[in-house]
């Protein structure tokens, strides 16, 4: 018999069967499981910018699910789609070069009501508007999404940018600046701009009751609602993302984050009209090392508990936005090594340019809802034009709030856009009425009402060389309980008589340590019904012209080097 002849045909016959199963093998040195490879153009698809390959794609994605998973394969090319479903098990990986693109026609996406979503934000809604977008994986487990290629939802198409989009979600009568202000927000050169009548389609990808997801780098591009949003979704990691949106347009938002456990974001960059990130009643989330654009806040959180967010760079109109309605509790949050550039914008976007924004509105429900509890910011700093915001209620304030070695200067950058809606502050989306939704208000470095156990340690502001009318004190807390403030380094805004380097109103339990006046401090320390227990020490107030304004019989004070005027 001739023995190579018969191995030879073996060869074939074994070679042959491998090339045409498409099963999960595993390397025989190490036994580590190779996915089966699913080439979408194998099912159809032509990848030329032109024909609709979603039922290819949907094929492809249904034949390695059924084969017990794999690799659904997206070779260099443009595949045009509408809605298409990620099944369990599936790893849809895009090359380089490779872009699905989301159809331009409103007809090729699903429904929200079709795959069960409603439109109640944070319990049953995904983006905004009836439609879904591209990419939706509901109840599955073990999917992905990998690779260099990009995924683009055609955003630009569904928008009129000769239009503002606004809604009246304010009194102008409460503001400062009057017309001008209103004329403002129907520019259009910062954005929001205006849908088309026909509408857009919804959130680009939708992981909803998921486990274990992973996406990681990839291109998201120009999506026309939010980019991804995660909905009761457990062990997911995303990393190595690019989003670049259209920062004109309204509720793009990078990662929206809802009901969710164990979901890991690190080394993204995200540039977004909308929110980066918005985190609503979840739990052990983290945000690390990544850098953040956005015509809305850069980090906005909701109802969220033990999480952090650290080594960040964000360039937004609100940096971090902590909101809280009375849903739930936020509490055990740090933010860490972070550095924070904010801007006023016109259009109708929510924020005023606040780098760091803390808001508890009155309690809907009962029980423990509405608290914000035990936040810490350390090693944070940058430039900003308006304060450090902590607005509580009454009946829901802000408690076990620390900074710690915190730097910012507050300045003007556009003038008249500082002019036009500069002076107020926003509190849409907890307001209570339109009264307290966007309002004149001054501008110090840090503002708190209604906290307790507030505590500043090394917090440094600085003031840019135009200070408008409406630039006031360094710190100024009102209706407060347990303040301690240890190596604050700050003055008013203007030379004249205006504010105070530290204001103090309505409150009760002071400390205050180790602090400096800086050149050209009026007055240190202005009190106005102020009781309990204070102390007052290890201060230098050598470049202040008084010390101390209002009735500081309470203080003790000791080891302070007081001005020579004093």
């Amino acid at each position: 018999m001739n023995h190579r002849k018969t191995f030879v045909i073996l060869f074939f016959v074994v070679t042959s069967i491998l090339r045409v199963t498409p099963a999960v093998c595993a390397d025989a040195a190490n036994q580590t499981p190779v996915l089966a490879v699913f080439s979408v153009r194998d099912f159809g698809a032509k990848g030329d910018g032109k024909t609709m390959d979603t039922e290819s794609i949907a094929k492809a994605i249904r034949a390695a699910n059924e084969a017990g998973g794999g690799r659904v394969l997206f070779e260099p090319g443009v595949y045009v789609s509408g809605t298409f479903e990620l099944l369990s098990n599936v790893t849809l990986d895009l090359q380089s070069g490779a872009v699905i693109q989301g159809s331009k026609n409103l007809a090729d996406y699903g429904s929200t009501e079709e795959f069960g979503f409603g439109h109640t934000y944070g319990v049953d809604s995904t983006g905004e508007g009836p439609k879904i977008g591209i990419i939706i994986a509901r109840n599955v487990e073990n999917v992905a999404i990998v690779g260099r290629g990009a995924i683009d939802g055609s955003g630009d198409v569904f928008f009129d940018f000769t239009k503002p989009h606004y809604l009246m979600d304010f009194d102008p009568k409460y503001i400062r600046n009057g017309n001008d202000f209103m004329n403002a927000v129907l520019r259009t050169d910062d954005g929001p701009v205006q849908m088309k009548p026909e509408g857009r389609p919804g959130t680009m990808i939708i992981c909803t009751n998921c486990r274990n997801v992973l996406i990681r780098d990839v291109t998201l591009e120009n999506a026309p609602n939010w980019t991804v949003h995660f909905n009761n979704t457990e062990r997911g990691v995303v990393t190595g993302i690019h989003i670049w949106n259209n920062l004109l347009l309204p509720n793009n938002d990078g990662f929206d984050c809802f009901g969710c456990k164990d979901v890991h974001f690190s080394d993204c960059d995200i540039h977004a009209g909308d929110d980066d990130f918005a985190i609503l009643n979840s739990m052990d989330i983290t945000v690390s090392n990544c850098s953040l654009t956005s015509r809305s806040s850069g980090i906005r959180v909701e109802a969220t508990r033990y999480s952090t967010f650290e080594n960040l760079v964000i360039h937004a109109n609100r940096g971090i936005g902590i909101y809280e309605r009375g849903i739930g509790v936020t509490d055990h949050l740090l933010f860490s090594g972070i550095a924070i550039e904010t801007h006023l914008l016109t259009g109708h976007w929510w924020g005023k340019g606040e780098p760091i924004y803390i808001v508890a509105s009155k309690p809907t429900g009962s029980g423990e809802s509405g608290q914000v509890r035990d936040i810490t910011f350390s090693n944070i700093s940058g430039e900003a034009e308006n304060s450090i915001v902590l607005y509580g209620s009454p009946e829901a304030d802000i408690r076990g709030v620390s900074f710690d070695n915190v730097k910012f200067k507050i300045r003007m950058t556009r003038k008249e856009v500082s002019e036009a809606v500069g002076g107020n502050f926003d509190l849409r989306w907890t307001a209570t009425d339109l009264s307290n939704a966007v309002f004149k208000h001054d501008v110090a470095g840090l503002y708190g009402r209604y906290v307790d156990g507030l505590k500043i340690r090394d917090l440094t502001i600085e003031w840019g060389a135009e200070k408008p009318a409406y630039f006031s004190s360094g710190i100024e807390c009102e209706d407060f309980k347990r303040l301690e403030i240890d190596g604050f380094e700050g003055r008013q805004a203007s030379d004249s008589s205006k504010g105070a380097a530290i204001l103090l109103r309505r409150g009760s339990g002071v400390s205050i340590r180790n602090s400096k006046a800086a050149a050209g401090t009026n007055i240190f320390l202005s009190v106005e019904n102020v009781g309990g227990e204070h102390l007052f020490s290890g201060n230098d107030l050598a470049n202040a012209n008084v010390a101390f304004k209002g009735n500081t019989d309470g203080f003790v004070s000791f080891a302070n080097y007081l001005p020579k005027r004093h």
